[in-house]
């Protein structure tokens, strides 16, 4: 086994691709516009959803983990749900229920990471890359505060490795991981804050002995100021992960607890692009 691992997450926005329904949505909403069942246009939207999904996820495939397996060196992968999923099952819990058990909606919630990472092992092994999705439990993190909004307390890395060892990518469900139930004494799954799965990234290339976690994100890093608002913003090269921390305003592209924990392991995190491998990115410095 090689003793590089990298560990990349993407993120819901990049597992999706910019165009949420592929090349030719104006041609999508003509043919919607000829269906008069509700339930005709659902179903298109969904067909033409999923054969974009596909698409994305061969080409994540190709771009990013592939041309890795062929140097040698068996990466790590962590997902996020696709776009705009956890905002979807966050607001059908609140159709349900105004006050769910934290253990339901936890469940409910970490189902949109588990949609994403299957999906994204399947596109993998359909290429001949063997691969296998994870749970976060069955990727051994362990943690503490609840079974919402939990930290991680530990990672037991042992799965993982064995996979890597058998030349088979792990795909790992980020945002997800177990704990130890005080009432009944059973193990329970739990979820972390938004974001999670930057935190979940980190907390296992710190358990694998990395020194850093790429976060592959539709933005190619981070930039001094809002781009979207700023046409002078600049792009940073590096930045010192404390020293983000003390930004007036945190950027959206990375988890502040990721960082926090990168600090304490002593991780880098890089921040690039998810659609193009060659763009340069920002390093947020941990390590020193």
């Amino acid at each position: 086994m090689s003793a590089t691992i990298p560990v990349l997450k993407f993120g819901g926005r990049t597992l999706q691709g910019y165009e949420r329904f592929g090349p030719g949505e104006d041609r999508l909403v003509e043919e919607c516009c000829g269906l008069g069942d509700a339930n005709q246009i659902y179903r298109l939207l969904e067909q033409w959803r999923n054969r974009a999904r596909a698409k994305r996820l061969r080409e994540i495939a190709e771009g990013y983990v592939i041309p890795l397996c062929e140097e040698g060196v068996t990466p790590v992968i962590v997902v996020s749900a696709f776009d705009w999923a956890t905002d979807k099952l966050d607001q059908l819990s609140a159709y349900i229920s105004p006050n769910p058990s934290d253990r339901e909606y936890a469940r409910l919630l970490m189902s949109g990471e588990l949609r994403a990472n299957s999906s994204l092992a399947m596109a993998l092994e359909a290429m001949g890359c063997p691969a296998y999705s994870m749970t976060g439990r069955e990727a051994g993190i362990r943690t503490t505060g609840g079974v919402v909004g939990a930290l991680i307390e530990s990672v037991d890395s042992e799965y993982i490795l064995e996979l890597i060892d058998w030349g088979i990518v792990p795909v790992v469900a980020g945002f997800q991981g177990y704990c130890r139930e005080v009432k009944t004494g059973r193990d329970q799954v739990s979820v972390l804050g938004r974001g999670g799965s930057n935190l979940t990234a980190v907390a296992l290339a710190a358990a694998l002995g990395q020194s850093e976690a790429t976060m592959c994100s539709d933005v190619d890093g981070i930039y001094d100021r809002d781009p979207s608002v700023h046409e002078e913003a600049r792009k940073l090269g590096e930045v010192d992960g404390r020293e983000l921390l003390e930004w007036p305003k945190f950027p959206q592209v990375i988890q502040r607890e990721a960082v926090e924990y990168a600090l304490q392991q002593k991780v880098d995190i890089w921040v690039r692009s998810g659609f193009d491998p060659q763009v340069s990115g920002t390093r947020v410095v941990c390590a020193g």
